[in-house]
C-alpha cells in the first residue's frame, strides 16, 4: 500500500532541503513497516518542521511537560520535528543536522508503527531500529 508522506516546514530558524527530506522519509516509511510490531503505519503521514517555540507548545499542551523537545508523534499520523533542537543536538553529538533530521523523521515513524520508548528496554531497542534504518537508507544507492 502507497502511503502519503506529506512534508511541511513550519519555521524559519534553520534552511532544510524539503525534496531531500522527501525522498529520506518515503525510503523510511518502507523500512519502518516491515518492522511494525503492531501493523501498519496511517495512510496519511504528515511531517512537520517545527521551532522550538511551537514544539515546546505542544510539548507543554499534549504531554504537559515544559520546554522543547526533539519529536512529538500523534498517532493518528503527525510528527513534529524541531530543527533547533536538531541543529543543537548536532553539535552536541558531533553528526550532521541532516542526520539528526532523519533520525528524528524515523523516530516518528517507528512511534506511529507501535514502537515506544518508556522503558529503558524499548528505548534501546527503538535507538537500535532508528540507527539501523538511517544506515539502510544512506547505504542505498
Amino acid at each position: 500500500m502507497n502511503r502519503c508522506v506529506t512534508l511541511v516546514n513550519r519555521q524559519r530558524k534553520r534552511r532544510l532541503d524539503l525534496a531531500a527530506c522527501q525522498a529520506f522519509a518515503e525510503a523510511a516509511v518502507e523500512r519502518v513497516q516491515k518492522r511494525s510490531p503492531k501493523g501498519s503505519l496511517p495512510e496519511e503521514i504528515g511531517i512537520f518542521f517545527v521551532s522550538d517555540i511551537r514544539i515546546s507548545q505542544l510539548h507543554r499542551d499534549f504531554l504537559a511537560v515544559e520546554g522543547p523537545t526533539d519529536v512529538i508523534t500523534f498517532h493518528h499520523g503527525e510528527i513534529f520535528i524541531s530543527v533547533e533542537t536538531a541543529d543543537r543536538h548536532a553539535q552536541l553529538f558531533s553528526t550532521s543536522f541532516l542526520q539528526e533530521i532523519h533520525l528524528y523523521i524515523v523516530h516518528g515513524l517507528l512511534h506511529l508503527a507501535g514502537f515506544d520508548d518508556r522503558t529503558e528496554r524499548d528505548n534501546k531497542q527503538m535507538a537500535a531500529a532508528q540507527e539501523e534504518i538511517v544506515r539502510e537508507i544512506g547505504a542505498s544507492p
